[in-house]
């Protein structure tokens, strides 16, 4: 003769209530396990970006070189207030689509600078093949010749076109990678090369006041 089958005893409601308690706990594990992933693949592209693409407050080097005229030209080393380095190649057709964009920026940037801003073209081409492009489009901004990509590198410019605003201090004011086509880029640019306004000069009574104990 079979035992009669067990038959389950029912959950307490104190058990009920630590069940729910480790249900919960798990879901919040689960969730914040998963933010945490997502965190860290964020750092990881931000990590990447950083050794790959230029970004605001970085430091460039000094690159001493000759325009298509003969002029000697210091990428990284602004006259003014700023510089604006624009990087292409003659075959990029991003590049190309850029260049009405461009014209306009060569047209308003002495406004929009006080006079305080150079933009001048690097292109990742020959000088013959620089000259041409120049002929063709009819630019009429500095341009420099350097088919050596390894500078273009130093100011991570590896995808063109590439443009940065630098400052008389080195840094990265403003970058933009890509195509140049739209008014909010042109907004972007000319407020990064609005040269900044004088510091106040303190009156004689409140650095009296400053220098005492």
């Amino acid at each position: 003769m079979s035992s009669p089958p067990d038959i389950p005893r029912p959950v307490s409601p104190t058990g009920q209530r630590w069940l729910w308690a480790a249900l919960a706990l798990a879901s919040v594990l689960v969730v914040a396990l998963g933010w945490q992933v997502g965190r860290m693949r964020e750092d990881q592209r931000w990590l990447a970006d950083r050794a790959v693409a230029p970004y605001v407050g970085m430091y460039v080097p000094r690159v001493a070189l000759h325009g298509l005229d003969g002029r000697a030209i210091e990428l990284g080393q602004p006259r003014g207030d700023s510089q604006v380095l624009f990087f292409f190649t003659t075959t990029c057709p991003y590049c190309r689509a850029s260049l009405p964009q461009l014209k306009r920026v060569a047209r308003q940037l002495p406004q929009a600078s006080a006079g305080g801003a150079e933009l001048i073209g690097v292109a990742l081409a020959s000088p013959g093949q620089a000259r041409a492009y120049a002929r063709e489009h009819a630019l009429d901004f500095p341009l420099v010749a350097h088919d050596d990509r390894r500078t273009a590198a130093l100011f991570r410019a590896r995808k063109v076109p590439a443009l940065l605003v630098i400052g008389r201090d080195g840094r990265v004011r403003y970058r933009h990678v890509g195509a140049l086509n739209d008014k909010r880029t042109l907004r972007e640019l000319l407020l990064a090369v609005r040269p900044a306004p004088p510091r106040a000069a303190s009156s004689p009574a409140v650095a009296a006041a400053a220098a005492r104990p």
